[in-house]
């Protein structure tokens, strides 16, 4: 019997073009490590509508031809950094930097500072930051992930992401401060459109199938306190190329071993303020891609992008009239969520920043366990003025970038 393929011995190489219609170069690609990933060539079906003596169906044709893939795989930092970056519109960059200086203070809550300013060097709320520069008896605070809830343009506030406390202690070391790795969110203007090739690798059969201008669609993010966090992107496109014998990325870069996330080591901020009582969270990001279809070609030559759209939904225990009331008001609140892969102070982080959702329902379970609140929500532009939130819809920082 002859070989076949088995998942097992698959690869995902993807590599970003240059241009729209220009493949990417072969000796590129990196492998996107998954738990599925299926891509495909897709056509609508027409059946024929006329009616003959012969009572039966005479004739069925295919229209346009068009690529989708979806990818579902494991949270991780680093591997999924430039399939995000795409879908936002924006490559990834720098955070806050404030260059050591011995203004910079340690208080219960966070740091603050006499001159200045925490905003102006670019620092926001939903961030991770990483202290140096602090001596006994506060050397502690050093070299940890700290999860920014809220900032003014005096005081930096949030908690260390290790559960450690903050050790006060008054200004006077050279102290710097620094958001970790690189971030990206969709901007106002001067939006970037990132075209892919992607291919997947049977090597067992010799049979490889790629698949050229490719783009991001949508990205979904789901956080439970008991497993490993989950990330999916879907694309779409316009064409797949021959299959080959031989693979066309032929050393594609092996993924980053960096390591997943689960609930037990991230942090929720809703409104400003940590939440300890988060039972699981869900956010999504719609680029509304679509391929259209067009007379004289088999297959698709246009594809287009909408709005970015963000959505998702929380799960919350009953213990007051908080979110209820944030939904029966209408209330727009900001919401973070930071997840590290790990214990460590030094861990590597994933944190998501949405300035301004507004939660569309609000629904309280029962039985006999403790309650549970469904808040789903849309995550929104931010209009406001208060600059400890970017005017996006959703800022991401990848600390191994």
């Amino acid at each position: 019997m002859a070989s076949t393929a088995n998942g097992i011995d698959s690869l995902i190489v993807i590599s970003k073009q240059s241009a729209e219609g220009s493949k990417a170069a072969a000796g590129g690609g990196q492998i996107y490590p998954r738990v599925t990933a299926t891509f495909d060539t897709e056509a609508d079906k027409y059946a024929s509508a006329e009616i003959d003596a012969s009572q039966q169906q005479g004739d069925t044709r295919l229209g346009n031809f068009r690529t989708t893939g979806a990818i579902k795989a494991e949270a991780a930092c680093g591997t999924y950094a430039p399939l995000m970056a795409a879908l936002l519109r924006r490559d990834f960059t720098a955070g806050g930097v404030a260059a050591a200086q011995t203004t910079i203070a340690a208080a219960a809550t966070g740091l603050t500072r006499s001159a200045g300013s925490w905003l102006a060097e670019g620092f926001r709320a939903g961030s991770v930051v990483r202290i140096t520069g602090m001596t006994a008896p506060a050397a502690a605070n050093n070299a940890k992930n700290f999860f920014v809830t809220s900032v003014t343009a005096t005081n930096l506030n949030g908690q260390f992401m290790d559960g450690s406390a903050m050790i006060v202690k008054a200004a006077g070391d050279s102290v710097g401060v620094a958001a970790v790795g690189k971030r990206s969110f969709t901007p106002l203007t001067g939006h970037t459109t990132d075209w892919f090739t992607a291919e997947v690798q049977d090597p067992k059969i010799g049979v490889h199938r790629s698949f050229v201008d490719q783009l991001v669609s949508k990205m979904d993010i789901a956080v439970q306190p008991n497993g490993i966090t989950s990330l999916d992107f879907t694309l779409m496109g316009k064409a797949e190329g021959p299959t080959t014998a031989v693979p066309y990325f032929p050393t594609p870069l092996a993924a980053p071993g960096s390591g997943k996330f689960s609930g037990a080591t991230a942090m929720l901020s809703v409104n400003g303020i940590p939440s300890q009582i988060c039972t699981g969270m869900s956010v999504s990001l719609d680029g509304q891609v679509k391929v259209d279809p067009v007379i004289g070609s088999k297959y698709a030559t246009a594809a287009s992008r909408g709005k970015v759209m963000g959505s998702g939904q929380f799960t919350v225990l009953l213990q007051d009239a908080t979110y209820l009331d944030y939904f029966k008001s209408e209330t727009e609140i900001p919401l973070a969520y930071a997840m590290a892969s790990g214990t460590a102070p030094t861990a590597d982080v994933l944190a998501l920043a949405m300035g301004r959702i507004k939660i569309t329902s609000a629904k309280i379970d029962d039985g006999e366990k403790n309650k549970i609140v469904t808040c789903a929500f849309d995550v929104l532009r931010y209009k406001g003025t208060d600059a400890q939130h970017e005017a996006t819809t959703l800022s991401i920082q990848d600390s191994a970038l």
